[in-house]
């Protein structure tokens, strides 16, 4: 799999004040780039209908924000927290998320490409009828996530703790489970074909096809 990397410039440009650069811009119908958006602490605030290019987010806590219709490429993000916010409808396109929580996230009906999470929490995050194209996700959370009505096209897993997730209307094929945390999985029989998983992981979904498994 060959994933496209975040365009991001060496220098940056650190932004005094946040919520004026972004007024400016919704005003202008300007896109936000170069910027290094570092420490910042922004709850229940509107951003949606924003695009960001060629930026940094750093320990920023933007909880419980509204980033719908949000347009973001080349983005990258550390130490973040996202929980409880909307990113429903956006797009995302060569977007990296490092040790970052996105803890009841909601990503439905948006659009993720060339997409990095590692070391991140997605639990209980929405990604119902979501596009999601050419992922790396490792070391992350997606316990007790719904991944409904997805298609899911060239999707890399190391890791990742499925733990009573949701794959309801999700085809699976072609998706290596076997580094993962999938008990509890909610799937339906037809969407497992193809998925790749280790014999033990096999005996556990064998209970959703009502076998019983003898040693």
């Amino acid at each position: 799999m060959k994933r496209s990397t975040p365009n991001i410039p060496p220098v940056l440009e650190f932004t005094e004040d946040f919520l004026s650069l972004l007024a400016w811009a919704r005003d202008e119908e300007v896109d936000i780039e170069g910027q290094h958006f570092k420490d910042l602490t922004f709850n229940n605030e509107d951003f949606s209908h924003l695009s960001f290019r060629e930026s940094l987010f750093e320990n920023c806590d933007f909880s419980d924000c509204n980033f719908e219709k949000i347009d973001g490429r080349d983005l990258r993000f550390k130490s973040c927290s996202l929980s409880n916010s909307s990113f429903a409808e956006g797009y995302f396109n060569r977007c990296e998320f490092f040790a970052c929580k996105l803890v009841g996230a909601d990503f439905f009906q948006a659009q993720l490409e060339n997409f990095l999470a590692t070391d991140s929490s997605f639990q209980y995050a929405n990604f119902s009828k979501t596009k999601l194209k050419t992922l790396a996700i490792s070391q992350c959370d997606f316990s007790e996530a719904t991944i409904s009505e997805c298609k899911l096209t060239q999707i890399k897993l190391d890791d990742v703790n499925f733990s009573q997730t949701s794959f309801f209307k999700t085809p699976l094929k072609g998706l290596d489970f076997t580094s993962c945390q999938i008990d509890g999985l909610i799937v339906s029989i037809e969407a497992l074909s193809g998925a790749v998983v280790t014999t033990f992981q096999a005996a556990g979904l064998a209970k959703l096809m009502g076998l019983i498994v003898r040693s």
